[in-house]
């Protein structure tokens, strides 16, 4: 029996899960990452596989890849032992991005759709180097953490790492340039920084195969003699695993962060969207605001209750007497990191404690609704399309009054696609091993919908007020900003 196995390295966890060819789960597991520290990532690993049902598999029949967070930079010397601590996405460098961003080299970078930022992996490189210049010296591949965990998969630790190759989603935060026909490393940029190039692994597509499973951790997982595919980022593979396959596809992650995905034939930059090269065909334009992660911290920090009690506190507000909130990600919807969240329209009413505290939370519900609104019609204008129905995905999908909130702002459908991020960076894998004909059969065999909700039309017509205020407030707020 095939299996496709898939490993998503996560910021909190590990999860590995493997497939057979009809999409049936035959085994997985889970373990919680601790510390940040490549140490860590493998025991999480070592307890999350079930490597006892993997080592039943005939060696020829598992097929396996890697998804994780992107951005997260793992410095290695020859052997692929980390030399400094992995340079995790969310870690800045200020100085070191302020000095990038005057080179003409950021500005052209970013006209092919590609923004460095002080969270990017080249200015905490280059603070590495000038930090530690003699252990920079040891340094022989600078990797993606997907890329990482693949050939720490493929290499037993005595050996000498050779051909690296990391795949054209996980390399886009580094300095690559996805205009070429074949994607590269865009070399001025890493010229301004003094990062030599002969570190970078060279770029190849989603799903390409890169060796066997040998050596000590293989055994370990049950995954010796295992197919090694090129994995991808856990954004794009959660994109895929939502249903974004084919030209026109739109699809939401609803999670820590807002993650709306569109698949395009053509780059139409904007300052609120970035592009990935698309794991299949063309290119995935979409965004990443922190939205979710700002519903859990009111939650603990500010009302002091669980965000399941503060989700039971919303289902009892009165619909259409929400404050309207205003979400603010790092590059969302204006590319502004000194501007943070902002509640408007409180006042201090004597109203009993849940019932303000309902009302706030569901405010913020249906202003991230609104966020997700703002993304449908971007994509629709921008690209000249029409999306009639919404796929989302992820954490923020469990509760049935958020997603009829959802469907009644955007007014159309929304689908929920069961969580499949693992499935999501197997697809390519699939399909160039030729198992389905095309995505569509991908998509009928491979994922799962679990329920689609319909708008409230009582509801439609409560919020098109209240998403109008929205919008003016927030073009208001735009040009308070942009002259700022």
């Amino acid at each position: 029996m095939k299996a496709l196995v898939g490993i998503d390295l996560g910021t909190t966890g590990v999860r590995v899960v493997a497939y057979d060819l009809s999409g049936r789960v035959i085994a997985s597991g889970r373990s919680v990452i601790r510390r940040q520290t490549t140490e860590d990532w493998i025991g999480a690993l070592v307890e999350a596989t079930p490597s006892e049902r993997l080592g039943c598999l005939k060696p020829e029949e598992k097929m396996v890849t890697v998804d994780s967070t992107s951005g997260t930079a793992v410095l290695v010397d020859e052997r692929g032992t980390p030399v400094f601590p992995p340079m995790m996405y969310y870690e800045r460098a200020a100085r070191e991005f302020a000095e990038l961003r005057r080179c003409g080299s950021s500005r052209e970078l970013e006209g092919r759709g590609v923004r460095v930022s002080p969270t990017s992996p080249l200015p905490k490189i280059m603070r590495a180097m000038r930090s530690d210049p003699d252990a920079f010296g040891r340094v022989r591949w600078i990797l993606p953490a997907t890329t990482w965990l693949l050939y720490r998969l493929r290499y037993d630790e005595a050996d000498r790492w050779e051909g690296v190759e990391t795949d054209w989603t996980n390399a886009l935060k580094f300095g690559e340039d996805i205009t070429a026909a074949r994607p590269r490393w865009f070399a001025p940029i890493f010229e301004d920084a003094g990062i030599p190039l002969r570190l970078l692994p060279s770029i190849s597509p989603c799903g390409t195969f890169i060796g066997l499973a040998r050596g000590r951790l293989a055994r370990r997982l049950g995954l010796e003699g295992a197919r090694l595919y090129n994995g991808m980022t856990d954004g794009n593979a959660s994109a895929l695993a939502a249903g974004c396959l084919t030209l026109g596809n739109f699809s939401i992650g609803c999670g820590t962060t807002t993650v709306p995905k569109f698949v395009c034939g053509d780059l139409k930059p904007h300052p609120a969207i970035y592009y990935h090269k698309h794991p299949i065909e063309g290119y995935l334009a979409g965004a990443a605001p922190v939205t979710g992660g700002m519903l859990d911290w009111v939650a603990d920090k500010v009302f002091g209750i669980s965000t399941r009690e503060a989700f039971s506190l919303a289902e009892e507000a009165e619909a259409g007497q929400e404050h309207p909130y205003f979400p603010q990600g790092d590059r969302s919807p204006f590319d502004d990191p000194r501007l943070g969240a902002a509640l408007l329209g409180l006042w201090p009413e004597d109203r009993p404690r849940g019932e303000v505290r309902g009302r706030i939370f569901r405010s913020m519900l249906l202003g991230i609704a609104f966020l997700e609104y703002f993304y449908i019609r971007l994509f629709e204008e921008l690209f000249g399309v029409e999306i009639p129905i919404v796929n989302i995905t992820g954490g923020g999908t469990r509760s049935r009054l958020w997603n009829t909130i959802r469907a009644s702002v955007y007014e159309r459908p929304v689908r929920i696609m069961e969580g499949r991020v693992t499935m999501g960076a197997l697809i390519p894998v699939a399909l160039k091993l030729g198992v389905f004909k095309d995505p569509d059969e991908v998509l009928r065999t491979l994922l799962r919908v679990t329920e689609t909700v319909s708008p409230d039309r009582g509801l439609s017509e409560r919020y098109r007020r209240l998403r109008d205020t929205f919008y003016d407030r927030w073009r208001a707020l735009r040009r308070v900003v942009g002259a700022a």
